[in-house]
């Protein structure tokens, strides 16, 4: 090959239909010009596109060859597997074991590889060489391991590919690492790290887990487990640690559902915010919480004081118990704006009772007041 010629990347195949791939085995054929070297055996070293020939070494010398002229050697190993598939494929076809397939049988072959009767006539005649209107056995093998079209695959894969044993590895839920807005269990830790916790583990310790969780939510579980031990189990050292390594921080707000006793959204609420107007929020993720309590985001509108809205949903945020409403805004066809409604007024109840001891009379926030229930 010269040394401007290129290699390409996929290779030609060669008359019997085997890729002529470097290190394959081939016996050359059909040469005119220097008939003394078919049936001779070589080895494939190269493909040169440009000129369309295989670089073959020989036992002599290195000749350049057409794919047409080159026929891979297959391994016994495959030769003998090769004629294992056509035996099955004929023995299948053999309904009455008698060596040879009539015309019946192979109309119920050819219907096997999805080929109606119209078919029939002509694979025979290509079959049938004796003429004899039977199919033997060595007839139906000279077929089947021949191909179509010179360099193409064998007929035997053509119609009846090899099943292929693939492996099919299950992927169990439990493998999977929960996203970082979904708090863990002691459980999930163990289950991630594949090894008990910390013998000196501390009760407040998955709290800690979350709250980087939360913060770092691409750091490692592992990680984190082995920065809070480090750091005998204090919080804010491990976000600290944490945070000298360079991992990306976010400063999500967590919210859970505000729940009561009964239904008690969606409802109609009255603005009261002492500071005026309440500002509408498109919510982006999970951070835009923050951001809306802190003010740190552009609203997108505003509730006058004194105005009425509905909310349809309120989430609390688990930080600072500030309350957000998802509303409606100005025509929108679906709730997908929100207010932040402030605390939560405790009225007549504790702040500890459970949601399910809560009325909706109960909902009532430091910036929006409970008119009505729409149920």
């Amino acid at each position: 090959m010269s040394e401007t010629a290129k290699v390409s990347s996929s290779f030609p195949r060669g008359s019997s239909g085997g890729e002529l791939s470097p290190g394959t085995r081939v016996m050359v054929h059909g040469i005119r010009s220097e008939k003394d070297i078919n049936g001779k055996e070589g080895t494939c070293i190269e493909w040169c596109p440009e000129t369309g020939r295989v670089h073959v070494q020989m036992d002599d010398a290195m000749k350049a060859l057409r794919p047409r002229n080159l026929k891979v050697m297959r391994a016994q190993t495959e030769v003998n597997e090769m004629m294992d598939r056509v035996l099955t494929v004929f023995e299948s076809a053999d309904s009455n074991g008698d060596g040879v397939l009539d015309l019946n049988e192979f109309e119920r072959c050819l219907e096997g590889i999805g080929l109606g009767k119209e078919y029939v006539t002509a694979f025979q005649m290509a079959m049938d060489k004796d003429n004899d209107f039977e199919i033997d056995y060595t007839e139906f093998t000279s077929w089947a391991l021949g191909t179509n079209v010179p360099g193409k695959r064998t007929r035997l894969d053509l119609y009846w590919p090899k099943k292929r044993d693939v492996k099919i590895e299950k992927v169990d839920d439990d493998d999977t690492v929960p996203d970082h807005d979904e708090e863990l269990t002691e459980e999930d830790v163990i289950r991630i790290m594949k090894r008990p916790l910390p013998d000196d583990w501390p009760t407040h310790g998955i709290a800690i887990m979350n709250n980087a969780r939360a913060r770092f939510p691409h750091y490692p579980v592992e990680g984190i487990v082995w920065s809070m031990k480090r750091n005998e189990y204090v919080g804010g050292r491990v976000l600290a640690d944490i945070r000298a390594t360079g991992a990306k921080e976010v400063h999500p707000c967590r919210t859970t559902p505000l729940r009561a006793s009964e239904d008690a959204f969606p409802a109609i609420y009255r603005n009261i915010s002492p500071e005026g107007e309440l500002m509408v929020y498109e919510l982006r993720d999970d951070s835009t919480f923050g951001a809306m309590r802190d003010r740190k985001v552009p609203p997108m509108g505003v509730i006058p004081r004194g105005e009425m809205f509905t909310v349809y949903e309120v989430l609390r945020g688990a930080e600072y118990g500030f309350c957000f409403g998802r509303i409606k805004y100005k025509g929108q066809e679906s709730p997908t704006t929100w207010v932040v409604l402030g605390l939560l007024i405790e009225r007549g109840a504790h702040w500890s009772i459970p949601d399910t001891a809560r009325k909706p009379s109960d909902l009532t926030f430091s910036d929006a007041e409970r008119m009505n229930s729409l149920w």
